[in-house]
């Protein structure tokens, strides 16, 4: 029976001539053909085997060219792949970076603003607190009209002070809102 096979495909072309050398000592129904047509997709891939003082034999390997195709098509899949992955994982790792870069800088930012805003609502609880003092101590002390107007007056200003105070609070309230 004769064996056909692509030496490109097969074998190197050091084995090759080892294998046409061995080949014209062998007996003429075990010589190999070397053909100059395609391997198909069931050929099987052969291997020489060295053998102590006889030379070399042709063996089968149970290795198709379509197995080693199928071998191909997958590494080029998995090349691909982890192309793809690499570049998912470098897209989510510039994105984490850029999320760290603008938390921390957006909440000291809005700490900073928010303790402001704290201190601004405290001066004006003292401003509004020492103001109702004021009031108290002219109505204990008040008995002309013209006290009465003065009255008023810090009245008056007590209603704005508390009403910027309850604006206030309701700023801080919504920043700290945002900021958590």
């Amino acid at each position: 029976m004769l064996a056909r096979f692509n030496p490109s495909l097969t074998l190197p072309a050091t084995g090759l001539f080892v294998l046409l050398l061995g080949s014209l000592a062998l007996p003429a129904q075990a010589a190999v053909d070397v053909g100059d047509s395609s391997a198909e997709y069931s050929d099987h891939l052969a291997a020489t085997h060295g053998v102590a003082g006889l030379g070399y034999e042709v063996r089968n390997t149970h290795f198709t060219v379509d197995d080693l195709q199928k071998m191909q098509d997958l590494q080029k899949r998995n090349a691909e792949t982890l192309d793809s992955l690499n570049k998912i994982i470098n897209d989510q790792a510039r994105a984490i970076e850029e999320l760290k870069r603008n938390s921390s800088s957006g909440s000291s930012s809005n700490s900073s603003e928010l303790s402001s805003l704290k201190r601004s609502v405290s001066d004006q609880g003292r401003s509004i607190d020492k103001l109702s003092r004021e009031v108290d101590d002219l109505k204990r002390s008040s008995s002309s009209s013209s006290s009465a107007s003065d009255l008023s007056s810090l009245k008056r200003d007590v209603s704005d002070q508390k009403s910027d105070l309850n604006n206030l609070k309701r700023s801080v309230d919504d920043l700290s809102r945002k900021v958590k």
